[in-house]
């Protein structure tokens, strides 16, 4: 009798111990939503737990209008990415995920939104060559809320405005502060350089390198504020533009602390950087060594070089971006470090963005010398193997151009005549209106109080 209530007694223990290890079971989706009646229907949601494809059976659902396609497990055993098609005829509402695991089971949530309303009239709208752009290093513009200068258990816990190295204390409630005076400079579109969470120990002021691509830095406010932000904007009847950056993460991301698969990014067997030289992606005679070095290799070694050709990878950036646009709003993308990037993925990046919002702007960083340099990452007149697809640059060439013309006499190849020189090479472009035209300035008086 002793030995049947131990067995008894053990079961239930057992049981209980089943029970609480399955209501304190934690998981992150990546996408967590998406949104009913997109072009981008069918959905890789990446799934991150400890362990969580480990044993893993199967994964169900009744959600009417979503079909499970497909369950991909990787290397690592915290995740699995799961394909998922969302039916035109899919209403809103939470789908319920049921995960089967050998001796557990549990259920993952995932919202499906109705759409934005507006699109290409309050949001995605594209910025043209009669907008006036501002950009803005949001630490650096205007501390409106000083809560969250510092904020517990993030790396960089620096706040002082004698550095440049360390964090001033901006954020995004000081820009939404300050709309007024932006917009009686002229203003008509806001650059923020990126707002995403960039959890690093030290440098983390400008932001690229990005630590949880789903997450707004607390330090600038969370998602709160740059919804508030956006919203307030849109209603001035201005817009925003969102800095993407593709080609790398940060040291801290997840998927580099917990890596999904080994070739997540771009592996050597010593660290190797790029060479910065972008003519060894379009010199026809060009070694492949020096080419696949300026592509692949990393940006810096606090800068892990993603690995574009893997399809999980893409996903997850495609996504993200869409992603983007749709639950905040934005209007174009201004894409960093452009050159680095797989070009043939980011013709299918750029693609996804155009197909679901036609009017949105797309430019990308194209820090080079030369114009034919720089069309070459442009949609451009030339008859070339690789056509980008990509609108629009940071033009650099006209810029450099500019600083001749105020700073040089007049010459044949100097001066004005350079200015000239360049602009007369517009012909290369499918349409140099589409280049984003800036000056360069150094603001010397701190925040905006």
């Amino acid at each position: 009798m002793k030995n049947k209530y131990f067995c008894i007694k053990f079961y239930v223990v057992f049981f209980l111990l089943v029970v609480i290890s399955y209501s304190s079971f934690s998981q992150n989706c990546y996408p967590n939503n998406w949104w009913v009646g997109m072009k981008w229907n069918k959905v890789q949601i990446m799934v991150h737990a400890t362990a969580i494809a480990d044993a893993l059976q199967n994964v169900t659902t009744n959600y009417q209008g979503v079909k499970i396609l497909k369950i991909n497990k990787v290397e690592n055993k915290n995740y699995f990415f799961l394909d998922v098609a969302i039916a035109p005829t899919a209403k809103p509402g939470i789908v319920k995920f049921l995960i089967n695991k050998t001796g557990q089971s549990f259920t993952v949530n995932f919202e499906l939104k109705a759409r934005r309303p507006g699109k290409g009239q309050s949001y995605a709208q594209g910025v043209t060559s009669k907008d006036f752009i501002y950009l803005i290093m949001p630490d650096r513009f205007s501390n409106g809320d000083e809560s969250n200068d510092k904020i517990a258990g993030m790396r960089d816990q620096t706040l002082n405005r004698d550095t440049v190295f360390n964090r001033h204390g901006g954020d995004l409630q000081g820009i939404n502060n300050h709309l007024d005076y932006l917009q009686d400079l002229g203003v008509t579109t806001l650059w923020l350089n990126p707002v995403i969470e960039n959890d690093r120990a030290e440098r983390t002021e400008h932001g690229y390198a990005f630590t949880n691509h789903y997450k707004v830095d607390p330090r600038l406010g969370g998602e709160k504020a740059y919804h508030d932000l956006i919203t307030a904007t849109h209603k001035r009847g201005m817009k925003i533009i969102q800095d993407a950056v593709y080609n790398h993460v940060g040291l801290y991301h997840f998927t580099i602390q917990d890596m999904p698969m080994k070739n997540w990014v771009h592996q050597w067997p010593d660290y190797t950087n790029t060479t910065y030289k972008d003519q060894t992606l379009f010199d026809p005679y060009a070694a492949k060594k020096d080419y696949r070095q300026m592509a692949d290799g990393w940006f810096t070694k606090q800068m892990p070089d993603l690995n574009q050709n893997n399809t999980y990878v893409a996903n997850f950036l495609i996504q993200h971006a869409l992603w983007t646009v749709e639950n905040f709003g934005i209007d174009g993308w201004r894409i960093d470090t452009y050159a680095y990037n797989d070009l043939d993925f980011m013709n299918r990046c750029n693609k996804a963005l155009m197909d679901e919002y036609p009017a949105i702007t797309l430019f990308g960083e194209t820090w080079v010398h030369g114009v034919p340099n720089q069309s070459y990452f442009t949609e451009n007149n030339y008859n070339i193997p690789y056509k980008s697809n990509l609108q629009g640059a940071t033009d650099f060439q006209t810029l450099w151009g500019i600083t001749d013309a105020l700073t040089k006499d007049f010459g044949w190849t100097e001066g004005v005549n350079k200015l000239y020189t360049i602009l007369a090479q517009d012909f290369v472009y499918k349409d140099p209106t589409r280049n984003v035209i800036f000056w360069i300035t150094m603001i010397l008086t701190g925040f905006i109080r």
